[in-house]
């Protein structure tokens, strides 16, 4: 029953399944549409097997499985690691959920500090992608190396001097 109302809940949380279903539109070619319906009809698959499963899950009998593993140190931390994690998930449903985001106040300073962060890194990339573009086009406009003379060098310029020797001879 407690599980079943934090599948319950996870649903309304998580996007629905239908929502990526709608993705098939955007896939492109024989193949990948190929591929998407074949990964629709495992999906259906999966979910007409829990459907049909929805009854509670079955306690585990330890017994049966202290007699099938010989190791007894990995069956008693198998046993701890469940016990653990039932714990935690009990506990998980017992808290009030809902009422915890109402009261949530305060925090927003972190969000929208969060969102400037992200403007300036995305005008950053912007930057980086315009000089990206210019560093390539000057790239593109240049002569090829073999082209270069080497007696029309400023003294300013040995180490582009150096490197268009060196790329001359040995590429």
């Amino acid at each position: 029953r407690q599980r079943a109302m934090l599948r319950r809940g996870i649903r309304r949380v998580l996007p629905g399944r239908d929502r990526w279903h709608a993705l098939q539109e955007y896939a492109l070619g024989e193949t990948n549409q190929e591929e998407f319906r074949l990964l629709r009809a495992r999906d259906s698959a999966v979910s007409s097997v829990v459907a049909a499963h929805g009854a509670a899950p079955k306690t585990i009998d330890w017994a049966a499985w202290e007699g099938k593993i010989s190791n007894k140190e990995t069956l008693q931390c198998l046993k701890d690691f469940h016990a653990q994690q039932t714990a935690l998930l009990d506990a998980v449903l017992k808290e009030d959920h809902v009422g915890a985001v109402k009261e949530q106040k305060a925090g927003w300073e972190l969000f929208d500090d969060a969102v400037s962060s992200c403007e300036k890194s995305v005008e950053k990339s912007q930057t980086i992608l315009r000089n990206g573009a210019r560093a390539l086009w000057i790239s593109f406009q240049n002569p090829p190396v073999s082209l270069l003379s080497q007696s029309e060098w400023l003294d300013a310029d040995q180490y582009w001097q150096a490197f268009v020797e060196k790329h001359h001879f040995y590429h």
